[in-house]
């Protein structure tokens, strides 16, 4: 891979990295938002590195869960009392799942980097917050239905031949957490991160981890042709 690109995954699988962490912290509602920012912070250094980062806030509808601060807070506010009390619940599933969540967590955000940098590398298409819900309704039927058990499992590896990963993803998903949006240069990663990052990038990088990618990519260009005929 040339060099900007690989630079970009690098950052891509980091960001994976501490969203997947996001798990393991024992304060309502942390999770959500690390997601939020990480998967933010995926979509703005895509863009930025295609010069297009005017289009941030028309690709909300793709990266948040959300569309619009006014029925995100009244969503929040609506579901906080059932969320509180399910909390420990829900924490406990995330820890006995994370073997399986934590490196589905990455897939998924790398690849939402991926599909977006596809999209930005075709100069004919031109993205607004319609096509952006079009993009995330797509993505996630798509990988949905995708079986990667076997990428599940070598990433899985990977990471366990980092020491202190977690911990250290942990406390970057923490500070994420803190901050009020993040922008390009706020998720500031940890070198026991940017190790298993790099463990990551390896595997994703293996002729049978970019077939798979490749099929993703066919189906998603199905599914999206399918919403253009509806």
């Amino acid at each position: 891979m040339p060099d900007s690109a690989s630079w970009l995954l690098h950052q891509w699988v980091v960001a994976g990295i501490v969203s997947s962490t996001a798990r393991f912290i024992p304060i309502p509602f942390v999770d959500d938002i690390v997601r939020d920012q990480c998967r933010r912070f995926v979509v703005s250094r895509t863009l930025s590195s295609h010069q297009r980062s005017d289009l941030l806030g028309e690709l909300r509808p793709y990266y948040a869960n959300s569309d619009g601060c006014v029925a995100g807070c009244l969503g929040l506010l609506a579901k906080a009392p059932l969320k509180i009390l399910l909390f420990p619940l829900r924490k406990i599933v995330a820890m006995v799942t994370s073997i399986r969540g934590v490196p589905l967590e990455i897939m998924r955000t790398v690849l939402l980097g991926r599909t977006l940098d596809r999209y930005l590398e075709r100069d004919e298409i031109t993205l607004n917050s319609h096509n952006a819900n079009q993009m995330r309704l797509a993505f996630d039927e798509t990988f949905a239905r995708m079986d990667f058990r076997v990428l599940r499992a070598a990433l899985t590896d990977a990471l366990s031949s980092v020491s202190g990963w977690k911990s250290a993803a942990i406390a970057v998903a923490t500070r994420v957490a803190g901050q009020k949006e993040t922008a390009e240069q706020d998720l500031q990663s940890d070198p026991k991160v940017d190790s298993g990052a790099k463990r990551i990038t390896e595997v994703l990088d293996r002729p049978d981890t970019l077939e798979l990618f490749a099929e993703f990519d066919r189906r998603f260009d199905e599914a999206i042709k399918q919403m253009d005929v509806r």
